[in-house]
């Protein structure tokens, strides 16, 4: 695997301006197929010509596909994030843009091809998948997928997160701050006066009872 680097969207630059969600992740009616499918990724269109796809986490090139009567020219990718494994699937890419190959190790960044409208599509878009585990397996009713949008903008958002938490003490290493002088006197003061209300009172020492005087003689 690649050296894991930051993690950013499939396309440069932020949603809403320099691309847009056209269709997410779920039950939709194919707009090819005119039937009830699950859409097992979310498409993208951008208006940038050429748009590259760029890979959004370091990871390996597990997949390069080329089928026109589905994802046209596709890229797969694999993912250690965060202890877990995932895949994505990057489809409809234009002719001869693919740039990786496969068991390829990549950075977060790298160019996987430009975006276009090979395979089944209606025109120009990025279908972009997100699997859990390390296998990329079609399912026809969405198990084991991940929307992909929301994924990565969570994740962008943690590792901000993290880069800008304080660094704080461990638990385990707790820090004591030093006394000043003045607070150091006056701790020593109340340690005295405590040890001194603390200790026993004195006992008096025992006195012995003074002789009774003897009564005077008397005369015969």
């Amino acid at each position: 695997m690649a050296t894991e680097s930051k993690a950013q969207y499939a396309i440069d630059g932020n949603p809403g301006k320099k691309w847009k969600v056209t269709s997410y992740m779920g039950w939709r009616i194919h707009p090819v197929l005119k039937e009830k499918r699950h859409h097992n990724g979310t498409d993208i269109w951008s208006s940038q010509e050429p748009c590259w796809i760029e890979a959004p986490y370091a990871g390996k090139v597990i997949a390069v596909g080329n089928n026109p009567s589905g994802f046209g020219n596709s890229v797969t990718l694999l993912h250690k994030i965060k202890g877990q494994w995932y895949t994505t699937l990057y489809a409809h890419m234009a002719n001869g843009s693919v740039k990786v190959k496969k068991n390829q190790k990549i950075d977060a960044g790298t160019p996987l091809g430009k975006m276009g409208s090979t395979g089944m599509s209606t025109g120009k878009h990025l279908h972009w998948e997100l699997h859990k585990g390390k296998q990329h397996i079609w399912s026809a009713t969405g198990a084991g997928y991940i929307e992909p949008v929301k994924f990565f903008k969570h994740l962008i958002e943690w590792e901000k997160s993290v880069a800008s938490a304080p660094v704080e003490a461990k638990p385990e290493d707790p820090i004591i701050p030093t006394p000043t002088h003045d607070e150091a006197g006056s701790e020593a003061a109340e340690a005295s006066q405590t040890a001194i209300a603390s200790a026993p009172a004195p006992v008096a020492p025992a006195v012995a009872p003074k002789p009774a005087a003897k009564a005077p003689a008397r005369k015969r």
